[in-house]
C-alpha cells in the first residue's frame, strides 16, 4: 500500500485511544477503588500463600533477601505475577467478546498503520490472549503444588469504547507486565522458578512489542527495559480492578 509522502498520517484514533486512557488513569475515584481492591485481594491471597509455602516456595532460604522483605517467598512472588496474568487474561476475553475480527480490522489506528498490519491484529489479539490464559494456568498449578493459595481473578473495568482504544490499553498492560517480571524475577530464589518466569517475561516483551508497533510507538524504545517495583505494578493494576 503506496502513501503519499506529503500526506500527514491521521492520527485522531490513537489520539482518541490516549486521551481515553488518561481520563481512566487520572480518575481519582477509579484509583482509589481499585487500588483499595488490588491490595486486599493481591496482599490476602499473597498472605494465604505464605502460610503453606515456607518450605518449598524460596528455594530454603527463608530470609529471601533479595526481595528486600523477609515476609515475601518465591509463592508470593508467584501470586503477584498470577493478579496480573488474571488481569491481562481477563482483557483479552473480553475484548474479543466485545470486538470482532471486522472491528479490528476496521479501528481507526492512523494512516500509519498499514492494511497488512491490520489484517494480522485479530490472529494477534486472539494468541496474546490465549498465552495469558496458560499464564493463569500454569501459575495457579504450580502455586497449588507449592502448597500455596492462588489470588482469585477480580472485577475489573479497563475503559476502553472502541477496537483503538483496546489496543491502546493492550500496549499499556503489556508493558506493564515486562516491567512487572523484570522487577519482581530477581528476588525469586529458586531457580527452576526464576527460569520458568523469565520464559514468561520475554514473552512479554513479544507481546509488548506487537502492540506498541499497532499503536504506532517503537517496538523496542529502549536499549534496557525499566524494571518496576511491586508497588509500582500494583498501584497501575490498581486503576482497573472494581471495588465490590
Amino acid at each position: 500500500m503506496t502513501q503519499d509522502p506529503t500526506t500527514k498520517p491521521d492520527t485522531k484514533g490513537i489520539e482518541q485511544a490516549n486521551t481515553s486512557m488518561r481520563e481512566q488513569l487520572s480518575s481519582r475515584r477509579t484509583f482509589l477503588a481499585g487500588a483499595a481492591a488490588v491490595g486486599a485481594a493481591g496482599m490476602t491471597g499473597l498472605g494465604m500463600g505464605t502460610a503453606g509455602a515456607d518450605e518449598h516456595g524460596s528455594g530454603g532460604d527463608d530470609s529471601n533477601s533479595g526481595s528486600g522483605d523477609n515476609s515475601m517467598n518465591d509463592v508470593d512472588i508467584l501470586n503477584y505475577a498470577l493478579t496480573l496474568e488474571h488481569l491481562e487474561a481477563t482483557f483479552y476475553q473480553e475484548g474479543l467478546d466485545e470486538f470482532s475480527a471486522d472491528d479490528f480490522m476496521n479501528a481507526d489506528l492512523g494512516c500509519g498503520v498499514c492494511d497488512e498490519v491490520k489484517e494480522q491484529i485479530p490472529e494477534q489479539v486472539k494468541v496474546v490472549g490465549e498465552h495469558e490464559a496458560a499464564h493463569v494456568d500454569q501459575l495457579t498449578k504450580v502455586i497449588t503444588d507449592l502448597g500455596g493459595t492462588p489470588v482469585e481473578a477480580a472485577e475489573y473495568d479497563f475503559g476502553y469504547e472502541t477496537p483503538a482504544e483496546f489496543l491502546g490499553v493492550a500496549m499499556a498492560l503489556e508493558n506493564t507486565g515486562v516491567a512487572a517480571y523484570a522487577g519482581a524475577a530477581p528476588s525469586i530464589q529458586n531457580s527452576d522458578l526464576l527460569s520458568a518466569a523469565l520464559s514468561i517475561h520475554s514473552v512479554e516483551a513479544r507481546h509488548a512489542a506487537v502492540f506498541n508497533g499497532v499503536n504506532m510507538e517503537s517496538p523496542y524504545p529502549d536499549a534496557f527495559d525499566e524494571a518496576k517495583s511491586m508497588d509500582e505494578v500494583l498501584e497501575i493494576a490498581g486503576q482497573f480492578i472494581v471495588s465490590e
